[in-house]
């Protein structure tokens, strides 16, 4: 089994679904990070550089180097939409699962990574699930719940989605930010309470088959 993590941004795999990941792996699927942004973040005093800080996260996730598409980050809205889903098409990774960002997230270029995932994961050879992660901070400031009916148990992969996040240094926030190490245990815990387990990561389901999730 196959699954895409397909998102915006340098950071957004381990924040949306660092926990997963390397259950995925411990299953035995293969898992193909893809980043539609040069991994640049421009819009800043000075650029930040997190390319190599995305090579590092997904080594302690456990999968190959990520794709990295090279489109300008918080620019996707000046793209064509074909373009972006041809450039994830071209790659012909014949996904089982994706991964990807919700339609409710503040981040313009979230919401267009969610669109993209929807045309790439149509299921015309074979059928494709995909469910939404959760970014903290783009999905808790735009008016509009994340309402997760999926979680997985990251009680035993907790410290490796943080350890991946750690490699952002140049991302990393002070608590109460929900960028910092406190703010993400912080969420994990809230929502394995809601799921009656240590630590979770929640996810919304679009569209799911038998034998997709874990």
């Amino acid at each position: 089994m196959h699954c895409l993590v397909l998102v915006a941004h340098a950071d957004d795999e381990s924040l949306g679904a660092g926990g997963t990941i390397p259950k995925l792996i411990k299953a035995g699927w293969e898992v193909s990070v893809v980043i539609f942004s040069e991994g640049v973040v421009r819009l800043r005093e000075s650029a930040d550089d997190n390319r190599s800080a995305a090579l590092q996260a997904c080594k302690i996730l456990g999968t190959n180097e990520p794709h990295l598409l090279g489109f300008p980050d918080q620019k996707l809205d000046t793209i064509a939409l074909g373009d972006l889903s041809q450039a994830v098409l071209s790659l012909d990774l014949q996904p089982d699962l994706i991964i990807t960002h919700a339609d409710s997230d503040l981040n313009m270029d979230h919401r267009i990574t969610f669109d993209v995932a929807k045309i790439v994961g149509r299921p015309r050879k074979k059928p494709v699930s995909i469910i939404c992660c959760e970014i903290p901070n783009t999905s808790f400031w735009n008016a509009m719940p994340f309402h997760p009916n999926y979680y997985v148990d990251i009680t035993d992969t907790l410290e490796t989605k943080l350890k991946a996040f750690d490699s952002y240094t140049q991302e990393i926030m002070p608590f109460p930010h929900p960028w910092s190490r406190r703010g993400l245990e912080l969420l994990a815990e809230y929502h394995g309470m809601q799921a009656g387990v240590r630590y979770a990561e929640a996810f919304r389901i679009i569209r799911a088959y038998e034998g997709h999730l874990l």
